[in-house]
């Protein structure tokens, strides 16, 4: 008995569950310094409080018993929103139409007709690389290793890859699965290929804004790759064009992830992994951009391939060389190009709108922008919102023309841009929304971690500190819910530490 009365007083309990949360969060910490003053802190905290007599302790734990009453029912309370908003989105899914959202003309659209909107335009990829059924030869096509399996070797794959683009330079693609057009297609077809775009009105736009301001060293790099878009892609098919700039706008959030972890393996640098999360949800969303340009038939032309993946992996090499001389100017040469991307985008969209207006969505933006809509990687790029206190675009509930697409695309190379400010300016935070939820979470239950054991009441300006050493910013109101709202939880887990401690005495 008087262990137990001991191991409920004691800082130890405390201490442990604080490891663990502080383990929970170990991908987000800023420093290892800040968890150790955090720990140091509630074992502080927890030593000063463990001289509190019994009686008090028993009027304690019935006010706790009341406040986990009422988180509970707080809980329960936010279990039903979620679930609400769960049903409303099935609901969406399952009707065609709904009166909740209207276009300018009137008609009446949501998510279930945004997917149903979707449209195959016939494009087979010429981008993905040697099939898998020949990169495993001699095994049945139905294979899970040829369905799911991994790539041979690269010196299969490059030999394959040489003699498949030597066949097409010939006009030869002798892997592609034979497909007849239907009339819808090949009209839908027709009407992309009118689509123009004026490269000079983009370059008005840019310069509307004012003169280009960065150093020559980020100035003559972006002006040559807008040369070879402006001029290599003159009076050729539109989507090709994009193709190329998806398939280089990619390369710095692969080239950021690269660096940012080879600092932190050599312990040059580190600070969390926001920044590393923001990054591959970026690359996710531009890796989704160029898919929608290959169901357009961006891919379709040899030499439009072979540029852009070798200007690709030039431009890579060159971020990755140019982060050793100065991360800042990295940024901002993706801003520009970020930049020059929401130009474009806004230019095709204002010289080609009634005949955009008149195509369908592609499936692939369908599946990215309409079945992903819940997917939480479209909220982490968009960290304008996230800071401004704006609510997260969701363009896939109102997409059902290839002018939407483009729309959301051009606001998605916006939310880029701002990004690359924000990742330059010091005194802004680049902060992931699902890591920030985690943060409050944890700092709760470090909170009932100590209330619980020390048998005080909640002191929310000692957590606030905890949280700021963590990198939060939370309101105590906020904290106080959650904190109250992990009581029950954690008074189960002591109780079963307490009976499995009985056991063993």
């Amino acid at each position: 008995e008087k262990i137990m009365k001991n191991l409920v007083a004691a800082p130890t309990v405390a201490v442990i569950i604080l490891t663990h949360a502080l383990y929970c969060v170990n991908s987000f910490s800023p420093a290892i310094n800040a968890r150790k003053a955090s720990l140091l802190s509630l074992q502080v905290a927890t030593r000063s409080s463990s001289s509190v007599d019994q009686e008090d302790a028993v009027v304690q734990t019935s006010e706790e018993s009341i406040l986990a009453t009422e988180a509970v029912e707080r809980l329960l309370e936010s279990q039903k929103k979620d679930v609400a908003e769960t049903q409303a989105l099935l609901d969406q899914i399952r009707a065609t139409h709904t009166s909740e959202r209207t276009d300018k003309n009137g008609k009446t659209y949501g998510l279930a007709e945004s997917i149903l909107s979707g449209f195959d335009y016939g494009f087979q990829s010429r981008s993905e690389g040697v099939p898998l059924k020949q990169q495993h030869i001699g095994v049945a096509s139905s294979s899970p290793e040829v369905r799911y399996g991994p790539p041979t070797n690269v010196v299969d794959l490059t030999m394959k890859q040489f003699f498949r683009n030597l066949n097409a330079i010939r006009g030869e693609y002798t892997d592609e699965v034979e497909t007849v057009l239907t009339k819808e297609q090949e009209t839908y077809r027709a009407l992309l290929e009118t689509l123009t775009f004026d490269c000079k009105a983009v370059w008005a736009r840019e310069q509307a804004g004012g003169e280009l301001d960065a150093p020559l060293l980020i100035k003559v790099p972006y002006l040559v790759l807008c040369w070879v878009l402006d001029n290599m892609f003159e009076n050729e098919y539109v989507p090709s064009r994009f193709f190329y700039l998806e398939t280089v706008a990619r390369m710095p959030y692969f080239a950021y992830i690269t660096m940012l972890h080879l600092y932190e393996t050599l312990g040059f640098w580190r600070r969390n992994t926001d920044l590393k999360r923001i990054h591959m949800a970026q690359e996710i969303n531009e890796y989704h951009h160029l898919m929608i340009m290959e169901s357009l038939g961006g891919d379709q032309k040899w030499w439009v391939r072979a540029l852009a993946q070798h200007s690709a992996i030039a431009y890579y090499i060159a971020l990755c060389m140019l982060w050793l001389i100065s991360p800042t100017l990295n940024y901002k040469f993706s801003e520009l190009l970020e930049g020059h991307a929401v130009h474009s985008y806004g230019q095709l969209l204002e010289e080609n709108e009634e005949t955009l207006r008149a195509l369908p969505p592609s499936l692939t933006a369908a599946e990215y922008y309409s079945l992903g809509a819940s997917d939480p990687f479209l909220a982490e790029y968009q960290t304008n919102a996230i800071a401004n206190g704006r609510e997260i675009r969701r363009p896939g509930f109102n997409m059902t023309t290839l002018y939407d697409v483009f729309a959301a695309i051009k606001a998605d190379e916006g939310d880029h841009v701002g990004t690359m400010e924000a990742c330059i300016d010091p005194s802004v935070p680049v902060n992931s929304v699902s890591v920030e939820k985690r943060i409050l979470a944890a700092a709760a239950i470090v909170a009932v971690a100590s209330t619980f054991a020390s048998g005080m009441d909640l002191d929310t300006d000692s957590v606030a500190g905890i949280v700021s050493q963590l990198g939060g910013d939370v309101a105590d109101e906020d904290l106080s819910e959650v904190a109250e709202a992990s009581a029950p939880a954690l008074q189960l887990f002591f109780a079963q530490i307490l009976e499995l401690l009985e056991r063993l005495v």
